[in-house]
């Protein structure tokens, strides 16, 4: 028997959501049902982050890593509600797009095939398309649910565009083909990050931070949380670090999905008076430079939390940047909460540029029969 042809589910709940009272000003009206994927609510933990703690600013890590494991990570809340909409549609395959080590990509697989959906995935490659890109990191989690991988090269992705190049591919499938675009992140995928404000209020009440810090690499996750806050009435500043394009991309991006979500401009503002973005994408997407690879592995080795070197990690780096320039904004005795947003599974894939950059902490050697160090 073909285990991939049967089609086995988990039975994952569908449940229904009711969106948070102070977004009930959006005219658009909001999902109706979520699947739960997550495991939530997320850890908030009180984090000694070396760099920080010397400007005097508190820090808390909101443990979005820890949504799950094959499906995890930030893009989880997403798709909680992207594939409810897909079961409402009643999908029989769910198609997205992304980097040759996207995590949304992975999530989105193994999500689609615990629902009984066909995953398709188009990775964007350095290599040659006709290379077998191997089984390294969120790649082997794809093949291993049977997801059917195409894969393109960085010039042509950049050529057609991916919301084309998805919109393509889709039209040649059979049955009906649901479409997730790049992290998930249209309106629908934003209602993750605003109910995940929502979250933090139950989760720490008048103790709500007076910052919210992020990695943005396709933008939803910076919309939900930056738009729930202003929804929310709350003085917290919102800050997102850009690891990929620039501010006025995602500008540009979060203003179309606030008025798609309905946000009336009179009442919200623009985006930019809601929201910081800045610049963090250094030598590239997925590119990082010695400097912030020995800053991500001095960080897990002092505090014993793992970051990514393509988003959370970037976003941290660049960050104590930020608040250093800034301390009229970033103020002593703030606390500033960090979003977590996962990426873990993709660390086996940036081993190499790991290990030249010497930002491997610890050692490595054998152990004698007698127990000691040989």
């Amino acid at each position: 028997m073909n285990p991939v042809a049967s089609s086995p589910t988990l039975h994952l709940t569908r449940v229904p959501y009711t969106a948070p009272r102070w977004s009930h000003s959006l005219t658009t009206p909001p999902p109706t049902e979520r699947v739960l994927l997550a495991n939530l609510p997320t850890p908030v933990h009180k984090w000694g982050v070396p760099a920080l703690e010397s400007l005097g600013l508190r820090c808390f890590v909101k443990r979005d890593d820890a949504t799950g494991f094959d499906v995890s990570g930030n893009k989880c809340r997403k798709l909680e509600f992207l594939l409810a909409d897909a079961l409402d549609h009643r999908a029989t395959s769910v198609v997205t797009i992304g980097g040759v080590q996207s995590n949304h990509c992975r999530s989105t697989a193994v999500a689609a095939r615990q629902l009984g959906l066909s995953p398709h995935v188009i990775l964007r490659t350095g290599e040659s398309p006709s290379t077998d890109p191997g089984m390294l990191g969120n790649l082997g989690y794809e093949r291993l649910v049977g997801a059917t991988v195409r894969l393109t090269t960085k010039a042509e992705y950049e050529r057609v565009g991916s919301e084309t190049m998805l919109a393509n591919y889709v039209a040649t499938l059979p049955g009906r083909p649901y479409s997730i675009p790049v992290g998930g992140s249209n309106p629908r995928g934003t209602w993750g990050y605003l109910e995940m404000v929502a979250e933090l209020e139950r989760q720490l009440g008048d103790a709500f931070p007076d910052h919210i810090v992020m990695a943005c690499g396709s933008g939803g996750t910076a919309a939900g949380v930056a738009l729930g806050v202003r929804l929310s009435g709350r003085p917290t500043v919102v800050t997102a670090i850009g690891v990929c394009d620039t501010p006025k991309i995602f500008y540009d991006h979060i203003r179309a999905t606030a008025a798609a979500l309905g946000a009336n401009p009179a009442e919200v503002g623009d985006p930019e008076s809601w929201l910081r973005i800045h610049d963090g994408q250094g030598l590239g997407y997925s590119m990082s430079s010695p400097e912030e690879l020995r800053f991500i592995t001095g960080v897990s080795a002092a505090t014993g939390v793992v970051l990514d070197p393509v988003y959370s990690g970037k976003a941290l780096f660049n960050f104590i940047d930020v608040a250093a320039a800034n301390p009229d904004l970033y103020r002593r005795g703030q606390s500033v909460l960090f979003i977590h947003t996962g990426g873990g599974m993709a660390l086996s894939a940036h081993g190499e540029a790991l290990t030249a950059a010497h930002a491997v902490p610890g050692s490595v050697s054998p152990l004698s029969p007698g127990g000691s160090k040989l």
